[in-house]
């Protein structure tokens, strides 16, 4: 199978190295026996939605200062197939090619298009409002699929049926930060 994926930037040993760390504070308090036993490849399906967002003037624009141009932008939000957050994107990593990736290790989206497309719709309005101001028309463009690829570690024995712990790393070295 061939799919599109972020680039991969963070290798096995890294990958191994974080997970030896284990994580945050909370992590290692509540599992500090839980040892390292395997590292799987995973791909995960995300959604790249590109919106066109056209300001018009409002009314009074139009009759107190003569402004009568529509300006238009292209914003672009990265919506998460399986659990169906966005996130503004203001910079994508390399996107390249993989031919011959095994299905089953590939994580197809559980999230529809029209409803990653309405959260994205509502999170571009308010971001553009709140550095802009007014009401903007916001258009979809066009979605794209594009898988992340994650390292998962395993601690403990991985039986099927039997709870296990995991730790998700991001192998493209991005993530999702907040700015307050």
């Amino acid at each position: 199978m061939d799919i599109r994926l972020f680039e991969i930037k963070v290798s096995r040993e890294e990958a191994a190295e974080r997970a030896r760390r284990k994580g945050s504070l909370v992590w290692k308090a509540v599992f500090a026996k839980a040892r390292l036993s395997e590292i799987r490849q995973h791909f995960i399906e995300f959604k790249l939605l590109t919106f066109e967002v056209l300001h018009r003037p409002s009314l009074l624009e139009r009759w107190f200062f003569h402004r009568t141009e529509t300006k238009k932008q292209t914003v672009t939000v990265l919506g998460d197939g399986s659990t169906g957050a966005v996130a503004w994107v203001e910079s994508l990593p390399r996107i390249v090619e993989l031919s011959g990736v095994d299905e089953n290790i590939v994580q197809w989206a559980d999230q529809r298009d029209d409803r990653l497309a309405n959260r994205a719709r509502a999170l571009a309005l308010k971001v553009v409002h709140r550095h802009v101001g007014g009401v903007p028309e916001i258009n979809l463009l066009r979605v794209e699929s594009i898988f992340r690829p994650y390292w998962i570690a395993f601690y403990g024995e991985v039986i099927e049926g039997r709870k296990v712990r995991y730790l998700p790393i991001p192998a493209d070295g991005a993530g999702s930060h907040r700015s307050f």
